[in-house]
């Protein structure tokens, strides 16, 4: 004979997993996909000023783009160095430096290359910075002919130098690069996969296994002093720094939210969410109050942080194999095997 009672525990039980699961349907936002630029090889980071994005398009090199005429304006596939062209491999990470007029490039576990682009045809190949195993990396520049930058230094920990311009001649040639000054770097137990400041107070590092650290600063070019390392239960592999805390992807174990007085008042408030989801990287959009969970092959997952502390999802969007995005003012610029995707969110 049938139990009813025990049938309709079940279903009681189903419905609740399944509210959990799943937002209601009246509080979902909605995006569509306004464009995508075709980078050929996958468009796996993009750093972007102005209207032009500067894309680290994997087997296909550099490329820039004019956001608002949706027009590829160079593809770089190498760079000539000593007379010799040489082909990139397969390009994972950009930067770029808008008053020295670069752009920085690393491919997978190597050093950072640095170019010089004057908006032409060309770029000039100036010297390889950092280190080998340089997961990702951030500048800054607050005059000419100097920068500094930060790195994420999966063997060292975390690494810095300032940057200055040196230009000689000899022998009727003329040398550019850039020479390192000052700096040093921190060991850390963890290997550090992702970074992120403010350019002049914090620093975050999300060290794999290890969690999420953080380090204050003076100024830039100050060593940096360690407050703290808060544990996570996945691997943290990107971090995106705001005035209050630290938002971090941690692959297959969600995301998480770190108040910063965590890690300076010794607590033990964390706040972890998404954690149905592989996280490979967030963007942040202070204004509007949205985090872009990039999920690799489930596409990107939108969350409301108007409470940081309670992020409630707003959407699970699958528009192809996504790596990272970042904000275009109120457009999500988004890195995926298909190209390089602009996206509105209409909440």
């Amino acid at each position: 004979m049938i139990n009813i009672k025990n049938i309709s525990l079940i279903l009681t039980v189903l419905t609740f997993f399944s509210g959990c699961i799943e937002p209601d349907a009246e509080d979902l936002w909605s995006v569509s996909v306004d464009n995508i630029l075709v980078t050929e090889g996958f468009a796996r980071d993009v750093d972007i000023y102005d209207n032009f994005a500067i894309v680290a398009s994997g087997q296909s090199g550099i490329q820039i783009w004019d956001l608002s005429s949706l027009v590829r304006l160079s593809n770089f596939t190498g760079y000539y160095e000593g007379g010799s062209f040489l082909e990139f491999d397969d390009i994972n990470l950009v930067g770029v430096d808008t008053l020295n007029k670069l752009i920085f490039s690393s491919e997978s576990n190597k050093d950072v290359k640095i170019f010089h682009y004057d908006g032409q045809d060309t770029i000039l190949y100036r010297n390889t910075i950092m280190s080998a195993k340089t997961k990702e990396f951030i500048s800054f520049s607050n005059m000419k002919d100097e920068f500094y930058m930060f790195s994420a230094d999966n063997d060292d920990g975390i690494k810095w130098h300032r940057y200055d311009l040196d230009s000689t001649s000899a022998f009727g040639i003329d040398f550019v690069e850039w020479t390192p000054f000052g700096g040093n770097e921190i060991y850390t137990p963890g290997k550090p996969e992702g970074i992120d400041s403010d350019g002049g107070s914090l620093i975050a590092l999300a060290v794999d296994q290890m969690g999420v650290e953080l380090y204050s600063i003076d100024s830039l070019g100050a060593n940096p002093i360690l407050l703290g390392r808060i544990g996570t239960e996945g691997n943290a592999e990107k971090v995106a720094l705001v005035s209050e805390g630290i938002f971090a992807s941690c692959d297959d174990a969600g995301a998480y939210y770190i108040p910063i007085d965590n890690f300076t008042e010794e607590k033990n408030e964390v706040f972890r969410f998404a954690s149905e989801f592989t996280v490979d990287h967030i963007a942040i959009n202070n204004g509007n109050n949205i985090a872009a969970l990039s999920l690799g092959s489930k596409g990107i997952a939108l969350y409301d942080i108007t409470d940081p502390k309670n992020p409630i999802e707003r959407g699970l969007f699958s528009i192809g194999y996504t790596y990272s995005s970042v904000f275009w003012d109120d457009n999500l610029v988004v890195c995926s095997r298909e190209g390089l995707q602009i996206i509105s969110i209409y909440q």
